[in-house]
């Protein structure tokens, strides 16, 4: 019963179908044949979204949206232009670090895809860049959103199994830089080899005001990462102050938000979270079924049983993650799959901490792989492009996206070194 309610959600997704009503009527069906009163499941469904520290997930979610509509996102790529412009294949440089700064704002992939598409990838082109290669460098290094943190499915990753978020933020520093050094390294082999340009000469007195420009900006996610990490504040306050930050930065001091703007900021916050609480509700119904059936032992034995060594345990562990994150949105998998796997990497000795990396790295790399694709799906669609056209590109970013993996899977103090 228990796989055949596994076929059966995918089928549905397959089928098109929004992830959470996906996993609600797989669980329902599931309680149903096995007799177990259906009234279980509302109740079940209330209390897996009755958390506070879920309360994070929209604030995150609000203040990157206002930090994406200020004049924070000029800044920001303006001081990435003065560090790293001058390097050849300045522009694609600059698209990776001005990630890798707008991953400590907005905890989202899919949301920073959505904007630096529309910024980089015309830039790219006008100055000579091919317009897939352009794209393939804003799908993956999009993905330093769920990585850098502030993190949503670092979020859930704690919530779901009772670890530190303030500790999952922290080991995601490091990974973070790994991976946007990988990205850079990538973009300079290509720069090399098709001739891309320099952007600016590297200057002083330009970095200097770009540092001048960008230090407000800059001092808002320092302060809630930092507010949490020195133990000031939770979660949800950390996202409170962000937001509020946001606000005084973009209402008050710079003026760039209007009153309907920040209704309308409201009102986009409000889908993308409904999206993410369904997909927790459908989940805790789901993962409660699966639990009772014992599924998760016996995945957790199947993959410890296969072998007795621990490099290829590992392996197996990450093979199974990328193919579910192909499939799966990164929410659903947090939520289902990990209590799966917990119980063999706490057996192997794997720190949950260190283990919450892997996760989340490996589903980023889902991110830009077909059939779902969230992040890749979401240039494509922006830049009017198929994705057999980016992927000519993207495969090699998705290359360096996997030796980082390797590298922080049996590499545990890149991840635990400052815990």
């Amino acid at each position: 019963m228990a796989w055949g309610v596994i076929v059966l959600l995918f089928l549905l997704i397959a089928l098109g179908m929004p992830i959470g009503f996906a996993l609600m009527i797989a669980a329902a069906i599931a309680m149903g044949v096995s007799g177990i009163d259906l009234i279980m499941a509302p109740i079940q469904m209330y209390s897996g979204v009755n958390k506070v520290i879920l309360l994070a997930i929209p604030l995150f979610i609000f203040m990157g949206e206002l930090m994406g509509a200020t004049s924070i996102s000029e800044r920001i790529i303006t001081l990435a232009r003065a560090l790293v412009g001058w390097i050849r294949g300045g522009l694609a440089h600059v698209n990776v670090v001005t990630s890798m700064f707008m991953a400590e704002m907005s905890g989202s992939a899919v949301a920073d895809a959505a904007v630096m598409s529309k910024i980089f990838v015309p830039t790219m082109e006008k100055q000579g860049y091919p317009k897939t290669f352009a794209a393939a460098v804003t799908a993956t290094s999009a993905t330093l959103g769920i990585i850098i943190p502030p993190s949503i499915p670092m979020v859930l990753y704690g919530v779901t199994t009772n670890t530190s978020i303030k500790d999952l933020f922290i080991a995601g520093i490091v990974p973070g830089i790994m991976l946007g050094g990988a990205f850079m390294v990538t973009s300079y082999i290509f720069a090399r080899r098709e001739g891309h340009p320099r952007d600016e000469r590297f200057e002083t007195a330009r970095l200097g005001r770009a540092l001048k420009g960008a230090a407000i900006p800059l001092m808002i996610p320092v302060i809630v990462v930092g507010g949490l990490i020195g133990g000031l504040v939770t979660p949800t306050e950390a996202a409170a102050v962000g937001v509020i930050a946001a606000l005084v930065f973009g209402a008050l001091l710079q003026r760039d938000l209007t009153r309907r703007q920040v209704y309308d900021l409201m009102s986009a916050t409000v889908r993308q979270t409904s999206v993410v609480m369904m997909i927790i509700a459908g989940s805790a119904v789901l993962g409660q079924f699966l639990a009772n059936e014992q599924i998760p032992q016996k995945i957790a034995g199947g993959l410890g049983g296969a072998t007795d060594s621990y490099v290829l345990r590992l392996l197996l562990i990450n093979g199974f993650l990328l193919l579910l994150g192909m499939f799966l949105h990164a929410s659903a998998a947090i939520i289902v799959v990990v209590p799966m796997l917990l119980p063999l990497a706490r057996e192997m000795g794997i720190d949950p901490v260190h283990f919450g990396v892997i996760v989340c790295l490996n589903l980023g790399i889902g991110q830009q792989t077909p059939p779902v694709a969230s992040v890749l799906l979401t240039v494509c669609s922006a830049t009017n492009l198929k994705i057999e056209q980016v992927m000519g590109y993207g495969k090699w970013f998705i290359l360096a996206m996997f030796a980082t993996l390797m590298a922080v899977t049996f590499i545990p103090a890149a991840s635990t070194w400052f815990l």
